[in-house]
């Protein structure tokens, strides 16, 4: 199952999620990101308010994110987080495909 918001995008296969960000106003450099779904141990997600068009999802996993090469070494777990225009998305679909995939398998 695949979401874009903007130029971005998220992909969930049945093994992990892989992200797609677009960076720079030419778009030219692409980050990718691929997030086993073993290694993501919770998850949350914020709908959106009144005046909050954008709703919030947290994949909370034990890999390291490494931020530092200086010393000392600053290396605290990953939190990936990715905002999602809801008119476009629906949060709570995401949201079925964590559970089925953290507490269900």
């Amino acid at each position: 199952k695949a979401f874009q918001s903007g130029r971005d995008a998220t992909v969930y296969t049945d093994r992990r999620v892989i992200i797609i960000d677009v960076k720079g106003i030419t778009g030219k450099t692409v980050k990718y990101k691929s997030i086993p779904f073993k290694n993501i141990h919770g998850f949350e997600f914020e709908t959106a308010g009144h005046l909050d068009r954008d709703a919030e999802i947290y994949q909370y996993t034990n890999i390291t994110d490494v931020e530092s090469k200086d010393e000392p070494r600053v290396a605290p777990y990953l939190v990936e987080k990715q905002s999602l225009l809801v008119k476009e998305i629906n949060i709570y679909e995401i949201g079925k495909i964590f559970l089925d995939h953290l507490f269900f398998k």
